[in-house]
């Protein structure tokens, strides 16, 4: 059981906690991550494009599938794969903090952090096959796979907030026992 001065742990994606990572070097700061989820968690802010070594402003990517599996490259230059450092960077990251986690809160359709929303293209980067999970948020699920997860938009709903708040502290609880 936890005791009452520790706090428990949460990534969250680092532009949402107001970090200026995005690739137009923009932030997505949320005010309710901020200010009401950071009195109840200690948040641990991760950006796998800039932790894969991405530079901030940099090119957007998508995530490609095809004859050669998927990929993530650059919208503009497919030539430009960034599919194995993110790879590396996913697996270190997943390896060094997923233990210690009791949730994560995601960026929506984000290449690296969307959930069930991050738009997937065929292999010439053109038409739209289907939505899914980001790499570092597919590979985080596949890990770890009952671990509380939401995306800002879902936050913004008072009653899945409030869910996933419940989660959180049951699956930390859970590690505790």
């Amino acid at each position: 059981m936890l005791h009452l001065s520790e706090k428990i742990t949460i990534g969250v994606s680092a532009c949402l906690a107001g970090h200026r990572v995005r690739y137009d070097g923009k932030d997505q700061r949320s005010s309710l991550i901020e200010h009401e989820l950071a009195r109840l968690f200690e948040l641990i802010p991760v950006c796998p494009e800039v932790g894969a070594g991405m530079a901030v402003p940099r090119p957007p990517i998508q995530i490609m599938q095809g004859r050669a599996g998927i990929r993530v490259c650059e919208v503009e230059n497919h030539a430009h794969d960034v599919t194995q450092q993110l790879q590396e960077y996913t697996q270190s990251v997943i390896e060094e903090l997923g233990p210690e986690l009791s949730g994560f809160i995601f960026k929506s359709r984000s290449p690296s952090c969307g959930i069930d929303d991050t738009p997937w293209f065929d292999e010439e980067g053109m038409r739209q096959l289907s939505d899914g999970a980001g790499l570092f948020a597919g590979k985080l699920m596949e890990r770890f796979p009952l671990l509380p997860l939401v995306d800002e938009w879902r936050l913004q709903q008072p009653q899945q907030c409030r869910a996933f708040i419940r989660r959180v502290r049951e699956y930390a609880n859970g590690k505790e026992s």
